[in-house]
């Protein structure tokens, strides 16, 4: 076979086989219509791509017990707000988003963004509050393979309600099959000491990668198609 060949059937099967990923939302909600129960938060609404429907989020305290979700108005019953007031460097909660990765496409996390809002009293908080968030994610044994963290985010009054992000050092990848833990930390752990507000989310957006691989029989009869292709070329 000619080197022309070669490189003609080796640059084909390489394009087959490394299938381009692309730029996704792998899961979302926007918590409109959720119901709480306790601690937990059911009838997200997910919408995925590349990962199963990661079900409810439930919310735990710095000690690890249960921590009810605020939902005592219409406003904080379309986002998730733990019911603590965040402040002192010792007070924030904890909740979880199972990553299940069953398809065949190929997976990878990058990170998370979402809106923070400083809740007083069922509403916006009318005067400044910070809080920090961290990002952690686990892999199915519940080894931390990854974490990230913004202090200091500023929320109410005059600052608004702004979008969090939240992204890895560099995209990882989520082995299938396997369900991967997304740990999100808000409140106050760094001693900024904004008391009096609730730390509130919403709008929750998990993003990454998806690329499709390729099915072992079609990459069969790409190199038997080509190698005949080849073959002919030669006579």
């Amino acid at each position: 076979m000619k080197r022309t060949e070669k490189t003609l059937i080796a640059a084909a099967l390489s394009t087959l086989v490394s299938s381009s990923a692309s730029a996704v939302v792998l899961a979302s909600t926007s918590f409109d219509g959720r119901t709480a129960n306790g601690n937990t938060a059911s009838g997200l609404n997910w919408t995925t791509n590349g990962i199963d429907d990661p079900g409810d989020m439930s919310a735990l305290n710095a000690s690890g017990g249960a921590q009810n979700l605020f939902n005592n108005t219409n406003l904080v019953q379309n986002m998730f707000v733990p019911g603590i007031n965040t402040g002192n460097g010792n007070t924030f909660w904890t909740t979880s988003v199972a990553l299940t990765v069953s398809g065949p496409e190929s997976v990878a996390l990058e990170g998370v963004t979402f809106d923070y809002w400083s809740v007083n009293g069922g509403q916006n908080q009318n005067v400044i509050r910070g809080s920090d968030f961290a990002l952690t994610l686990r892999d199915p044994s519940g080894a931390e393979v990854g974490s990230v963290e913004v202090l200091d985010t500023l929320s109410g009054g005059v600052a608004g309600v702004p979008e969090v992000a939240l992204t890895f050092g560099s995209p990882i990848a989520l082995s299938a099959p396997g369900t991967y833990t997304l740990e999100i930390k808000g409140g106050d752990y760094a001693g900024i000491n904004e008391t009096g507000n609730h730390t509130g989310i919403d709008n929750l957006s998990i993003d990454g990668t998806v690329a499709s691989v390729p099915e072992p029989s079609a990459i069969l009869l790409s190199v038997v198609g080509l190698l005949s292709l080849a073959t002919r070329r030669r006579r």
